[in-house]
């Protein structure tokens, strides 16, 4: 939370005397910050609930990494705003949060989507076999946010800047395809790992991945449709599909 005001409160400095557009002092600025701060709260509310409960399950320990991503991704975003607006700052620092800032979300679309699927509901494997899933999503996760953060030319939440860390080489297209493929099976698998704890949970067990199922069954929906938007606006869907996925720790 502490990072997010901190973000926050850089980004309205910014705006107050900026002369360019920016994200936060923009007509957009309050659903910004209302989407992260929704996201900051849920996840990490919901992980501090589940880690001091049951500090060996892997879960609460996500969701708690998961609202540390997004606080970094607005303190981030906050500095880059203040950085354009003022000029003051170092040069390197303003570049590489706003580098930071336009890649962070994919943690918190990924993360969730593979790993909590694939722990849920006690935080371990359904067992050592699904251990090639786990490789295979960090594999995947990791790639994904190399081909995206490498890719040379604007970036995406402040095109005035150059990739300060872009490759301009074919081989970080290729990595990044091929780990959308790798993170797209490994959530499909993930959802399959799911199904089969199903099978054999006990009535407890049962219960729970019933309302997993329910706050999933409206992640994917709503990815659909996301999907479609993103020809027409990416933050829009972006929000939408950040927005979804607080279904998964409120279930």
């Amino acid at each position: 939370m502490t990072l997010l005001v901190g973000g926050v409160w850089l980004a309205r400095t910014a705006g107050s005397g900026a002369a360019v557009e920016l994200t936060y002092g923009s007509e957009a600025e309050l659903d910004s910050v209302v989407l992260d701060l929704v996201t900051v709260l849920t996840f990490s509310v919901v992980g501090a609930i589940v880690a001091s409960r049951h500090p060996r399950n892997t879960i609460g320990w996500l969701f708690c990494s998961v609202g540390l991503v997004v606080g970094l991704s607005a303190l981030a975003g906050g500095y880059a705003e203040y950085w354009l607006a003022s000029g003051s700052g170092s040069r390197t620092l303003g570049e590489t949060a706003a580098w930071f800032r336009s890649w962070s979300w994919i943690l918190l679309v990924l993360i969730p989507t593979s790993f909590m699927l694939l722990l849920f509901p006690d935080g371990r494997l359904p067992s050592p076999r699904w251990r090639p899933v786990a490789w295979c999503s960090g594999l995947g996760i990791s790639g994904f946010v190399v081909g995206v953060a490498l890719e040379a030319g604007p970036l995406e939440d402040f095109p005035q800047i150059a990739n300060p860390y872009g490759v301009d080489s074919p081989v970080v297209t290729i990595v990044g395809v091929l780990a959308t493929v790798v993170a797209g099976g490994s959530v499909v698998a993930s959802v399959a790992s799911v199904i089969v704890r199903l099978r054999r949970a006990g009535r407890v067990e049962r219960q729970q991945i019933k309302w997993l199922a329910y706050g999933g069954a409206v992640v994917v929906g709503t990815i659909s449709v996301a999907g479609g938007i993103a020809l027409w606006s990416a933050p829009v869907s972006i929000a939408i599909i950040s927005f979804a996925l607080l279904g998964l720790p409120i279930f």
